[in-house]
């Protein structure tokens, strides 16, 4: 798992510095923007982020840990060789935005999204489930590459 990732979901990994670290659910996740980039300001001072043309994969979660249980998350995942990758509450300042700008994404699953939306409002967990990935079946390659902005996101470094 993604170090980032456990650090936002306390306790799967109990070696770390933030192992006993809680944060209060209330504090707001902030979400910006830009044309070739989203940034994700976490309540505790981080700062994540990844290029939209590096954006591999969007993944839905709805936590069974305490204290966020039962609330619905997205996870940005960039491609493995970029480091890059944000985790966001779908309650975050500017949410909108960006589930707007991830829609507009082609191929993205919205039925997915709506299904953990729907758990989360039932204050049910579920499994991960992949939103959108990069390149998908039945996903054109030139309109993977143009998602993020750019003529070159589809290609490896």
């Amino acid at each position: 798992m993604i170090g980032w990732l456990r650090r936002i979901f306390p306790g799967q990994d109990t070696t770390g510095s933030n192992a006993g670290t809680r944060h209060d659910p209330s504090d707001p996740f902030i979400i910006n923007l830009y044309d070739d980039r989203v940034v994700v300001h976490r309540p505790d001072g981080q700062r994540e982020e990844v290029a939209w043309d590096s954006l591999a994969r969007v993944v839905v979660r709805v936590s069974d840990r305490a204290p966020w249980a039962g609330n619905a998350w997205l996870i940005l995942i960039g491609a493995e060789d970029s480091g890059q990758g944000c985790v966001v509450p779908l309650d975050a300042a500017n949410h909108a935005e960006l589930v707007e700008r991830l829609r507009a994404l082609p191929g993205f699953n919205q039925q997915k999204l709506d299904n953990a939306l729907r758990d989360a409002a039932a204050r049910k967990s579920r499994s991960d489930a992949i939103c959108w990935k990069r390149g998908a079946a039945g996903q054109p390659d030139a309109d993977a590459a143009n998602a993020g902005g750019s003529q070159d996101a589809g290609r490896a470094s």
